[in-house]
């Protein structure tokens, strides 16, 4: 939702995620963290990468890396038997291995991809992704493994560098220490306060900032319109409560900051296309449910797919 630290196990450079898309877990919303972040498609498909105002549809084989700082979110197919892997590279790791780190870019979307050069070395880097992968559906437990990733890690940073690398033509304001602090700012604020009436007229009043300024601002920078921010925090957050747990839905809208059920409806449509009701029992164990191909059509909703 904000700014993400991301907490790196065992003093490991990198960190590793081996998943299904979760069903229950349709979209990750907009957030950014210091670290290099790598979505490998293995099945399936992701329906939305967006970064930093560009959307990606990724499908088995695909990559997408997204820099440092990048405002970043994810809307995700929930079929069975979809799969995807994250590697996120610290940005310790980087600058250790590259001091020039700060005025480079990664340059690394195979989507559309037609260079033969290009394709040769997004396939080295695919066996190197599919290395990582191996390595995580081994029993856990070997005595080498942090040995291996280690060596693994080197010959990532090695592929990225070598052949995905570039220096920066212009610093993105979003770089810019001054603007990430001020986006970390709003958004910790919406999260600490999205139960109660927010209003931009009252954030913009909080941060001493004009209406039109703010809006301006965080629509530049997240994508998306602070209203329409605000309801991604609340919905994220209505939306667990919803799966998993058996609370009236007119509690859980109250309690997660929508002024009435109709809203909350009216929200929750808008991005997975049926009531929150009906999409609660399409998610029960014993209920077969709708097709998801509901979820083709959650497109341009709450500005994730702008």
């Amino acid at each position: 939702m904000k700014y993400e630290f991301v907490a790196f196990d065992h003093d490991l450079p990198v960190k590793l995620i081996l998943h299904p898309v979760e069903e229950g877990h349709r979209f990750i919303p907009r957030h950014w963290h210091e670290s290099l972040e790598i979505s490998y498609t293995l099945s399936g498909r992701i329906d939305e990468i967006y970064v930093d105002g560009s959307i990606y549809r990724t499908g088995p084989g695909d990559i997408v890396v997204i820099n440092p700082n990048e405002v970043h979110s994810f809307l995700a197919d929930v079929s069975p038997d979809s799969s995807a892997f994250t590697v996120i590279i610290s940005y310790d790791f980087l600058k250790q291995n590259c001091p020039e780190i700060d005025g480079m870019i990664f340059r690394c979307i195979s989507i559309g991809e037609t260079d033969e050069a290009r394709l040769m070395k997004f396939q080295l880097l695919r066996e190197k992704l599919d290395a990582f992968v191996a390595l995580c559906r081994e029993p856990q437990g070997n005595s080498l493994d942090r040995l291996r990733i280690m060596a693994l890690s080197y010959d990532l940073l090695y592929i990225m560098f070598g052949d995905f690398a570039y220096k920066k033509r212009q610093n993105n304001e979003i770089q810019s220490q001054r603007h990430l602090d001020m986006l970390t700012n709003i958004t910790t604020f919406i999260e600490r306060n999205y139960r109660e009436p927010l209003s931009v007229k009252g954030i913009s009043r909080h941060f001493g900032f004009t209406e039109a300024y703010l809006c301006r601002f965080f629509r530049k920078h997240i994508g998306m319109t602070i209203l329409q921010y605000i309801h991604t925090v609340r919905l994220e957050k209505a939306y667990r409560e919803l799966i998993h747990t058996d609370r009236p839905i007119v509690q859980i809208s109250y309690e997660n900051g929508f002024p009435n059920v109709k809203s909350f409806n009216r929200v929750f449509k808008e991005v997975y296309t049926i009531s929150p009701d009906l999409y609660r029992k399409t998610k029960r164990p014993s209920s077969q449910g709708l097709s998801d191909t509901n979820h083709e059509s959650a497109k341009k909703r709450l500005g994730l797919g702008e």
